[in-house]
């Protein structure tokens, strides 16, 4: 019988609860926070300071660096929600960058494959525990990404400007 992360198990019924409420997922569903809270605390599940602790990293760290690693071009969507992100100027922190781009991308419903490129990018696994990470985990990565395939087939109609005070 195999593992199951329990995080993966609550954002399924996240998932779930944001697909009830029927039509586009705006910034008033009551299931809208939790879910983008789960996401994060994925993200940031296993995420591994640096030596010296001088900069605390975040999964936007490596985010913003995503489409410098991309050597088959196919990132294009990926890349303009990056740079939409990091060109934000009322969005100061690396942890309000992150959830600025993950509401982008929700938007734009390219989270998935910001996850499988970065699956594809070596140099950014590295950073997570293989122990606790569900990125670095067979086991749990998988279920991850069609969590994210859901999310990618709805509609989410978000206000980015929200976002942008906020953090």
């Amino acid at each position: 019988m195999s593992k199951k992360d329990p995080l993966l198990g609550t954002l399924k019924v996240c998932i779930l609860n944001l697909q009830s409420e029927g039509g586009a997922v705006t910034d008033e569903n009551p299931h809208l926070s939790s879910c983008c809270q789960l996401l994060e605390i994925i993200l940031r599940k296993g995420l591994q300071q640096t030596v010296l602790g001088l900069i605390r990293r975040d999964y936007w760290h490596w985010l913003e660096q995503l489409p410098q690693h991309d050597p088959c071009g196919k990132l294009s969507p990926v890349s303009m929600a990056v740079e939409k992100t990091a060109s934000c100027i009322k969005v100061l922190t690396s942890q309000g960058r992150g959830r600025y781009f993950l509401r982008l991308a929700l938007n734009r419903r390219i989270l998935g494959n910001t996850v499988h490129h970065f699956l594809h990018t070596p140099k950014f696994s590295e950073w997570y525990d293989p122990a606790i990470s569900i990125l670095r985990n067979e086991e749990f990565v998988e279920p991850f990404l069609s969590l994210l395939l859901v999310l990618s087939e709805m509609e989410f109609s978000l206000n980015i400007e929200v976002s942008e005070g906020s953090s």
